[in-house]
């Protein structure tokens, strides 16, 4: 008798064991691929910024960032050059080592990290910007041809910083990730043929605004949305 019951206990417990494992919530870790729509409206630097967050451990992930800088900046005074519109390309690549702050168990199940964390970063951007010709009419007056010389500038730029953010979890697959931080950035401008006469400027080039030369404290402030892989 006693023998005969073993098996039919046992198989209740495994039964009621499954059916609460079936209904406890679920947290695994997959990636995230992110896009950074604020990014794309930036009159100064329109870039198409995406990243994706890669799980390293429970508790933490690498998150490695790219975006393609584009379009044209539209006009500003004069630069002492026959075209007022000028534009820049360019690039901006991240990395970022994020640590999730410890969380209660999930209420429902989650697929990817949420809840706050703190974030250290280190990136690089790169710009070639084109800001017309400088005006030589003055220097080969007629009949002789004004040559054009254009007005160009590349600028490089290193960073570090933090970012403390939260990322939450919408449905089973959007994600969406609040931050914000501070860094350190150094910036280097090249000019060719030299740098333009500022006396004679009636507009600040796009690069003096927001990629300084030098070292600079730089804050950090957005959102993005992701989808998650799985």
């Amino acid at each position: 008798m006693k023998v005969r019951a073993l098996p039919l206990l046992w198989g209740v417990t495994s039964s009621l064991w499954a059916q609460i494992d079936e209904n406890r919530p679920i947290s695994v870790r997959h990636p995230v691929l992110k896009l950074y729509p604020l990014a794309m409206i930036d009159i100064f630097q329109y870039t198409l910024h995406a990243a994706v967050e890669l799980p390293t451990s429970q508790h933490s992930s690498l998150q490695v960032e790219g975006g393609w800088v584009f379009g044209d900046l539209g006009s500003g005074g004069n630069l002492g050059t026959t075209e007022e519109d000028f534009s820049q390309t360019g690039f901006k690549a991240r990395v970022l080592w994020r640590e999730y702050f410890s969380e209660d168990p999930p209420k429902k199940p989650t697929y990817t990290y949420t809840g706050g964390y703190l974030a250290f970063l280190g990136g690089f951007q790169y710009y070639a910007q084109n800001l017309g010709y400088l005006d030589t009419t003055s220097v080969w007056p007629p009949p002789q041809p004004a040559p054009q010389i254009p007005y160009e500038r590349t600028i490089y730029a290193f960073s570090l910083g933090f970012l403390v953010g939260y990322q939450g979890q919408i449905g089973s697959r959007l994600v969406i990730d609040v931050y914000g931080g501070m860094g350190m950035r150094y910036a280097q401008h090249t000019w060719k043929p030299m740098k333009p006469p500022y006396r004679d400027l009636r507009f600040t080039p796009v690069g003096d605004l927001i990629v300084r030369p030098g070292g600079r404290p730089v804050p950090y402030m957005g959102f993005s949305l992701g989808w998650i892989l799985r």
